[in-house]
């Protein structure tokens, strides 16, 4: 994990305002109003007041999430071009990558989305809104939540396989989406409540948490089932939880939902039902916070995740198809850049020879002038090895001769120049066996 990459913290910084954007929209559609309209009509202008709150929420958060998609689009082609921020930006770089990858044609959809939802927003005030605004609103808050996944290492998958991920991919985002996002604008429902301490304010406490708590509980059902769909794909052994850093950081992602999960059980058992007490709503609001922080900081563990190599591709994969070799030691890194597929055969300790090919995000063939393959032994301190490939008839690139000194977790890393002024360089963990 590279701590210093920036690139992490602008997707942690936009995922958490992702989500709070569209937990906020739907915790109004599902939560606040319905809890409002079984209020007294002494609480409309408390119930309008925390709409503009949550109105003005909404909006900051839309333009945090555009302002960092777009240093992701620019830090993206930074790293595609290998040049400097300010240089792809003054020489249309940036655009080139909004325009020709998925991952940019996504980007501006959903910015688009984003525009749509906050004019959306805007017509409906701070009054309850009709019905076909709250739909529309609802329905662009989904879409702008989902969207992401169509970026993600699922959604380079091709095949029945990777469209399963993609959906399990889009589920984990609604789902955060509904209970992290969600958590935030509670805590201010249940803020208002504690100050007014009034009856009506009261009641609209429980029915919203009785609410919110049921949305809670679909949501963590599907986040786990999700989850472990995702773990499966992106890890695929529980070795591999204990021996790459994906896994790690997948398992610490696990436990920070155990941890968000028992504050929840804490919260539905043991302060919903004394919601009448003051304190119980002023400690169900920090607990509620607390989660908050909980669900953020998983959002960190996937601005770091989003830059790795998922660990199961260190092993075949069966959606990647293709000839392998029985005895063949296989990796498929996919990153924002690009791809590559790296065989190794033998797949064991000794001397082999090396298959690189190249593809871009539609599994095409990506067009190197120069590739190089760098391998480093699993010891620590180990010496990088670097080897020239070069291109076969297959249009595919060879290593004739590599030398594999011991059996490990050996780090093969994939260097290609694609242009003059493009690079893919990708890297990811091989599993070398012990010689026969």
């Amino acid at each position: 994990m590279n701590f210093a990459d920036p690139l992490v913290y602008v997707r942690a910084v936009h995922f958490a305002a992702t989500l709070v954007a569209a937990g906020v929209v739907l915790f109004q559609a599902l939560i606040a109003e319905p809890a409002f309209a079984a209020a007294a009509e002494a609480m409309r202008p408390e119930s309008e007041r925390l709409r503009r709150r949550l109105m003005a929420l909404t909006a900051a958060s839309l333009m945090v999430a555009a302002a960092s998609a777009a240093a992701w689009l620019i830090l993206l082609a930074a790293d595609i071009y290998d040049a400097p921020v300010g240089e792809v930006c003054i020489n249309g770089d940036a655009w080139a990558v909004a325009s020709q990858t998925r991952f940019g044609e996504v980007l501006l959809g959903r910015l688009a989305v984003a525009a749509a939802l906050a004019l959306t927003l805007f017509a409906a005030g701070s009054a309850p809104p009709p019905r076909l605004v709250k739909s529309a609103a609802v329905g662009l808050a989904v879409g702008f939540l989902i969207a992401p996944a169509w970026t993600g290492h699922a959604g380079a998958a091709p095949g029945l396989a990777g469209a399963f991920n993609l959906g399990a991919d889009a589920l984990h985002l609604l789902a955060a989406g509904a209970w992290v996002g969600g958590l935030v604008p509670l805590a201010m429902l249940l803020g208002s409540a504690y100050r007014a301490m009034a009856p009506g304010w009261t009641a609209v406490a429980v029915a919203a948490v009785h609410r919110f708590s049921r949305l809670g509980i679909l949501s963590v059902g599907v986040l786990l089932a999700s989850g472990l769909v995702n773990a499966w794909y992106d890890v695929g052994s529980f070795d591999a939880f204990i021996a790459t850093a994906y896994g790690r950081l997948v398992a610490v992602k696990f436990g920070w939902f155990a941890a968000m999960v028992g504050i929840a059980a804490v919260n539905k058992f043991h302060l919903t039902p004394r919601l009448e007490a003051a304190g119980a709503v002023r400690q169900l609001q920090r607990n509620s916070l607390t989660e908050a922080m909980l669900g953020f900081a998983a959002v960190l563990a996937v601005g770091w995740l989003g830059t790795m190599a998922p660990a199961s591709h260190a092993h075949e994969h069966a959606a990647y198809g293709g000839a392998i070799p029985a005895d063949a030691a296989f990796v498929h890194i996919h990153s924002e850049q690009g791809m590559a597929e790296v065989t190794v055969t033998p797949g064991h300790a000794g001397t082999a020879r090396a298959r690189i090919r190249l593809l871009d995000e539609n599994f095409a063939p990506l067009a190197a002038q120069d590739v190089t393959l760098t391998l480093t032994a699993p010891q620590p301190g180990s010496k990088p090895v670097t080897y020239f490939a070069r291109p076969d008839a297959d249009g595919a690139w060879q290593v004739g001769r590599v030398v594999l000194a011991q059996p490990g977790n050996w780090t093969a890393a994939v260097g290609a120049v694609l242009g003059p002024k493009r690079r893919l360089d990708v890297a990811a963990p091989i599993v070398i066996e012990p010689a026969p």
